[in-house]
C-alpha cells in the first residue's frame, strides 16, 4: 500500500497500521483466485472499501485512489463488506464479564451521578434511495427514505449491539420489541443495572426513560442526569456519521438495496469499535451537532403537555373532576423508577 500515514487518516479514517491489520485479517477471504496479473491485491480491495465507507461515494475511490473501473470497485466493496460481516461477533458483542459491567456502572456514576447504568440505547436514520416496491415503508417522518438503525453503546462510545434491518417508518418501541431487547432488560442482571433510552421507548423492567412531566426537584434531577447520559449515545451517532460519511446524508444517499445498506451499517459500526480498541482518535465530539430527532420529540412532547394542561383547566372551570389516567394493575417498572428517584435524586 503506497499511502502515507497522514493520507490513510484523511482518506480512510484509519492509521496505516490498522489498515494493514485489516488486510491481514481478511487475507483468507480476499486473496486472488486467479493467476492473472491484473487481479486486485488484498490491500487494494481493503483501501477501496474503506474509502467508500469514509466518503459514501465509490466514484471517489475509483478516481482518487485506485484508478480502476467502477465494476471492479463495486466488486471489491462487496467482498470486503461480506468478509467483515462474517467477523461481526468478534467486534460487536453484548457479553461481558461482571468486572466490566461494574466498571461501566462506575464510569456512568462519575459522569452523571446516575447509579447502576449499564448502557444507553437509541435509533438513527441512514438514508437510502427510493425503492420501486413499497417505498412508503422506508419513508420516515422527515420525508426521506431510510433504514432505522437501533444501537446500544457504553460509556466509551463502543457499540455493543446493533440492528439495521428495519425501514425508516418504524418506531423506536416497535424495533425494541422485535429485537428481543426487553428479554435482555429482564434477564438475570437486571436487578443490578439499567439501560437508558429516550421518550420514544416505553418504560419497562430494566429500561429507564425520561419523565414526561416532572413535578418535583427530585424528578427534575433524575431527568437531568438521564439526559446527560443519553448525550453519550447521541455523540456516538454523531461520531459514526462524521467518521463514515456513507451513513450520513451529507455523503449522499446510498444507491443500494436495504439489505446491502444494512451490511454497510454493521461494518461501519465494527470499524468504529476497532478504532476504539486500537486507540484510534475519534472525530471531535464537541463538533457533533444537536440531535434533530430528539429536538422534534421534545417539541411534540411539550405540545402534548400543553394540551393536557388546557384540558384539565377546562374541566376545572366547568366544575368537573380533572381527568386522570388510572392504572388498573401494578406496574413494577414504574414502582422501580419511583423508588430510584426517591432514594437517589431526593
Amino acid at each position: 500500500m503506497d499511502l502515507m500515514d497522514d493520507q490513510c487518516l484523511w482518506r480512510l479514517r484509519f492509521r496505516k497500521d490498522i489498515v494493514m491489520e485489516l488486510c491481514n485479517l481478511l487475507q483468507p477471504d480476499l486473496q486472488r483466485q486467479t493467476r492473472l496479473g491484473t487481479a486486485l491485491t488484498v490491500a487494494s480491495k481493503v483501501t477501496i472499501a474503506l474509502n467508500f465507507y469514509a466518503t459514501g461515494s465509490f466514484q471517489a475511490a475509483t478516481a482518487d485512489i485506485s484508478s480502476i473501473s467502477q465494476f471492479a470497485t463495486h466488486s471489491s466493496m462487496g467482498q470486503v463488506t461480506d468478509a467483515l460481516c462474517k467477523r461481526r461477533r468478534d467486534h460487536i458483542s453484548f457479553l461481558m464479564s461482571r468486572e466490566k459491567q461494574l466498571e461501566q456502572q462506575t464510569r456512568f456514576v462519575r459522569f452523571a451521578d446516575f447509579p447502576r447504568v449499564q448502557n444507553a440505547i437509541d435509533c438513527t436514520h441512514v438514508a437510502l434511495r427510493a425503492l420501486q416496491n413499497n417505498p412508503e415503508f422506508f419513508r420516515n417522518r422527515k420525508v426521506f427514505y431510510s433504514l432505522y438503525v437501533q444501537l446500544v453503546c457504553n460509556h466509551n462510545h463502543k457499540i455493543i449491539a446493533v440492528d439495521a434491518q428495519y425501514p425508516g417508518s418504524s418506531h423506536d418501541a416497535f424495533i425494541l420489541c422485535q429485537t428481543g431487547m426487553p428479554g435482555v432488560f429482564a434477564g438475570p442482571n437486571q436487578d443490578c443495572s439499567w439501560f437508558l433510552g429516550d421518550k420514544g421507548y416505553p418504560l419497562c423492567t430494566g429500561l429507564l426513560t425520561p419523565l414526561r412531566n416532572p413535578r418535583t426537584a427530585a424528578q427534575q434531577a433524575y431527568n437531568d442526569s438521564q439526559s446527560a447520559i443519553r448525550c453519550i449515545i447521541e455523540q456516538t451517532i454523531g461520531i459514526l456519521k462524521q467518521s463514515f460519511r456513507c451513513l450520513d446524508r451529507s455523503g449522499g444517499v446510498l444507491q443500494y438495496s436495504p439489505e446491502q445498506v444494512s451490511l454497510f451499517v454493521v461494518v461501519c459500526f465494527m470499524l468504529h469499535n476497532l478504532a476504539i480498541k486500537r486507540a484510534q482518535p475519534l472525530e471531535d465530539e464537541a463538533a457533533v451537532p444537536p440531535d434533530e430527532e430528539d429536538q422534534e420529540e421534545e417539541a411534540q412532547e411539550h405540545d402534548m403537555q400543553q394540551e393536557e394542561e388546557e384540558a384539565q383547566e377546562e374541566d376545572q372551570d366547568e366544575g368537573r373532576r380533572p381527568r386522570r389516567k388510572r392504572r388498573s394493575h401494578r406496574d413494577p417498572a414504574r414502582e422501580g423508577l419511583n423508588h430510584l428517584i426517591a432514594v437517589r435524586f431526593r
